[in-house]
């Protein structure tokens, strides 16, 4: 059995200082909306966004106790100060996006939401086991959060709120990426039928959410020329970009006479 806590032999652990490092730049250097932009929201737009961006608002905005706690459990992966430290910047980035959420719908006089069935249902899914199981429902979220955020810029001309987001999605594609090694890296000690279990599993739950998620926000998503079987594709190509990680090596054909190129291909 491998130990997933030797450095040779998981370079995640390697890769903690640097992650760290970049969570730490955005935090203090995180991305802004010039406040100079065109904030125009016609009213069409307004009917048609107001919705569904208050619910994405919600879910930005959960305190994420139960993570927390998850990640202060987790002892299994040494340097944990640093994991912890990560989890309360990403925890306190997504927060800040809900606070520029809000004040774009404060600005045009969307009203907020207190709680939907859809945010609880998440919520609650994320409480029935430990970091593992939150890494999960926390990907799925914020995977299908990139493909709505990017629906969502292109269904409105208001300069402010395109460029937010496009700030919220490359946040969460940094979120994604990390997190997503993280799980791998977890997995990586199973054997092999159980990591693809686990996979068929994460599959499975983002086909779900997809599903839910479409429902509830379909006048947004088909003003972005969104489908279903669209947005359900487009939701699991960002998962196997993430997750299924190391790609498997494409076989390098060459002639048995051509000589090596100094860089050994």
């Amino acid at each position: 059995k491998r130990n997933e806590t030797d450095p040779q032999v998981n370079p995640m652990l390697q890769d903690l200082p640097v992650w760290l490092a970049h969570f730490r730049s955005q935090a203090a250097h995180p991305r802004q909306v010039p406040a100079a932009l065109d904030d125009t929201l016609t009213g069409r737009e307004r009917r048609l966004i107001s919705g569904s961006i208050a619910l994405f608002q919600l879910g930005e905005s959960a305190s994420r106790v139960q993570l927390r706690r998850a990640v202060r459990r987790h002892d299994r992966m040494p340097d944990s100060d640093a994991l912890v430290e990560i989890f309360e910047l990403l925890i306190a980035e997504a927060q800040r996006h809900a606070g520029l959420l809000g004040e774009f719908m404060q600005d045009h006089e969307i009203p907020a939401r207190t709680g939907a069935a859809t945010d609880r249902l998440f919520r609650g899914l994320r409480q029935l086991g430990g970091l593992t199981v939150h890494l999960r429902m926390l990907l799925v979220a914020q995977i299908i959060g990139v493909v709505y955020y990017r629906a969502l810029e292109g269904v409105t001309d208001c300069r402010r709120l395109q460029i937010l987001c496009r700030a919220l999605a490359a946040d969460e594609l940094a979120h994604v990426a990390f997190e997503s090694r993280l799980l791998l890296t977890m997995r990586a000690a199973r054997a092999g039928a159980s990591r693809r279990l686990a996979a068929v599993w994460d599959q499975c739950i983002l086909t779900a959410a997809s599903r839910v998620v479409w429902t509830t926000h379909r006048r947004v998503l088909k003003s972005a020329g969104y489908g279903p079987l669209l947005f359900l594709r487009d939701c699991h190509s960002q998962y196997a970009f993430n997750l299924k990680w190391p790609p498997t090596p494409r076989p390098c054909r060459r002639h048995p006479d051509q000589p090596l190129s100094p860089h050994g291909v």
